[in-house]
């Protein structure tokens, strides 16, 4: 445990002091999610359940025992009873008589051939896959918050460097105004819109940076990363082979149903064997009181009665049948909803990119009239904050088709 902790401040430390993707910050998720000491803890009780169940009928030692009176015929009566598993010995003392001794084993054909214990083994098999699974979706979750929480901070990053980039572009025309206002070159109101403009940008940084150290925090919290003095690199995903990771999406649920079903399977195998094969047990036993051995056969089956766990499982074989079966046509569905999604953001972020460019020539032509006594100084404004809005939705455009890439790649994980 000593250890883990100390790898883990290593790694907090590594991520402290240089630039970090978003690619390590996932692999990151992979060792430190709180997800692998849920898995652990139920890893642990499923070894535990093998070693209960390959245990069986010889998991400990039954004890039994008791006295009787009888005020008649003045008499005590003692007897006791030890079995383990298969094996048994079991002694009556009554006073003034001989000591009766009783040991032998006894089997049963029927559990020989297939047991409950046997069944449970078979199960759990099964459970160990399902808890596999139950990890892994598990850290996707955790991932696909992360890419979201980062995609936040990378958004907020590049508004609060474009409007830093916008106030000092501002307060150098803000001293030009501010002079040729004072000369009375131009009138009150073109200054007046440069200060609105130039005020708001400085609220807007202000917001903005306690929106990034908030982040941070986040980051900490939800998931033990720390980063205040790392460097968030671009988002950047992988785009190779983007359609196989589209394919893969959903295939962790279809299997955990699968594996739901197997579960199910199992059961109603144990109950038709147990319902067929009739109960044989087989025996042999010594009475040391009268000297005397005997083996025996016991047989017992139960008949003409219905089986109402049986019909319980059967019925939820066929509803969990139904459920697969609508799941694997929503997961058809939502591969494509997945395509659709990543081509609208993409030929969204091809939109903004272009209108960015063309506002920017605006803004630049706009400029340039003033200059020249065509335009007022309130349109050049006006030009420029919208530059900066589509400049802005242009970067979280970009964002969020990248990170949605990431998504795709973390649900199709495996």
């Amino acid at each position: 445990m000593k250890k883990y902790i100390l790898i883990t401040l290593l790694l907090s430390k590594l991520i402290y002091s240089q630039e970090v993707s978003l690619d390590k910050l996932l692999n990151e998720i992979n060792k430190t999610s709180y997800e692998n000491q849920i898995y652990n803890i139920k890893n642990n009780q499923n070894n535990f359940k093998e070693d209960y169940y390959k245990t069986g009928r010889y998991n400990g030692v039954k004890v039994d025992g008791g006295t009787e009176y009888k005020d008649k015929e003045n008499r005590y009566t003692f007897e006791s009873s030890v079995s383990y598993g298969d094996f048994y010995v079991q002694g009556e003392k009554v006073k003034n008589d001989e000591n009766k001794v009783t040991y032998g084993a006894k089997r049963s054909l029927k559990d020989l051939v297939f047991s409950k214990d046997d069944n449970e083994l078979s199960k759990l098999k099964v459970t160990r896959d399902i808890t596999k699974i139950d990890l892994k979706q598990g850290i996707e979750s955790q991932k696909l918050s992360l890419i979201n929480l980062y995609k936040d901070y990378k958004d907020n990053q590049f508004e609060l460097k474009l409007k830093q980039n916008a106030l000092q572009t501002l307060e150098k025309e803000k001293k030009v105004l501010e002079k040729s206002y004072q000369m009375g070159s131009i009138p009150k109101i073109d200054l007046d819109s440069l200060l609105v403009s130039y005020n708001s940008i400085k609220l807007e940084i202000d917001k903005i940076e306690h929106i990034l150290e908030k982040i941070i925090e986040r980051f900490y919290y939800d998931y033990g990363l720390k980063l205040q003095e790392a460097k968030l690199a671009d988002i950047a995903p992988n785009k190779n082979n983007l359609e196989k990771y589209i394919s893969l999406v959903g295939e962790k649920d279809l299997k955990k149903l699968n594996l739901e079903k197997e579960i199910t399977k199992e059961n109603i195998k144990y109950l038709k064997y147990d319902n067929k094969v009739p109960e044989i047990s087989v025996g042999v036993e010594r009475n040391t009181l009268n000297d005397e051995n005997r083996v025996f056969l016991k047989f017992s089956k139960d008949i003409f009665y219905k089986d109402i766990d049986l019909s319980n499982e059967e019925s939820s074989l066929m509803e969990k049948e139904v459920t697969y079966n609508q799941r694997a046509n929503e997961v058809i569905a939502e591969r494509y909803k997945i395509q659709d999604n990543y081509y609208t953001l993409q030929k969204d972020y091809l939109v903004l990119e272009n209108r960015v460019d063309l506002e920017k020539s605006k803004y630049e032509i706009k400029k340039l009239e003033n200059t020249l006594g065509k335009v007022s100084y309130t349109e050049v404004m006006e030009a420029f904050d919208n530059y900066l809005e589509l400049e802005v939705s242009k970067e979280k455009a970009k964002n969020s088709l990248n990170s949605y890439i990431y998504q795709i790649i973390v649900r199709s994980e495996i």
